[in-house]
């Protein structure tokens, strides 16, 4: 069952490169630039943000693990970084609970109190999370003048 999840995240991976690729390229000092439609945050704040929720549910919650320290994630590369975190965050959680998806995990979450829920939940979360905010990144990208590139999964379906 582990295969399964890892190869669901290493599609999600997939995809988060070609975002990643898209920053690089076309966005560049815009990453910094606040959207007003999305009350002035920035594509640098919904990337951090959304790293710091795999890491507060995956390691955090699920494993007791400490928060990661805030850090100023200014540039591409900072989130870049930022993400090979999450990568082993996710790695780690996988191989932790592979046998115990339906389990629940009772603890406390920052913001949200005492709570109980199954790793299941907990990766189904995350992984959907990303792709909510990915498609807000997309958004904002083209609010800012540079139309996305299709960042979806469909691109890795073969012919």
């Amino acid at each position: 069952m582990i295969q399964v999840f890892q190869q669901q995240y290493t599609l999600v991976q997939s995809t988060r490169s070609i975002v990643f690729g898209f920053l690089a390229d076309q966005i560049k000092d815009d990453l910094n630039t606040p959207v007003s439609a999305f009350d002035n945050k920035t594509i640098r704040d919904l990337l951090e943000h959304n790293a710091f929720c795999y890491y507060n549910w995956l390691a955090c919650f699920a494993r007791q693990m400490p928060p990661l320290a805030d850090q100023n994630n200014t540039t591409l590369d900072d989130i870049r970084r930022l993400y090979f975190h999450v990568d082993d965050s996710v790695a780690i959680f996988l191989q932790t609970f592979h046998e115990k998806m339906g389990s629940p995990i009772t603890g406390i979450h920052d913001t949200m109190g005492r709570l109980s829920a199954t790793p299941l939940q907990l990766f189904t979360h995350v992984l959907t999370h990303e792709f909510h905010h990915k498609g807000q990144i997309m958004s904002m990208c083209r609010l800012l003048g540079h139309p996305p590139p299709d960042t979806d999964v469909s691109n890795f379906f073969n012919p």
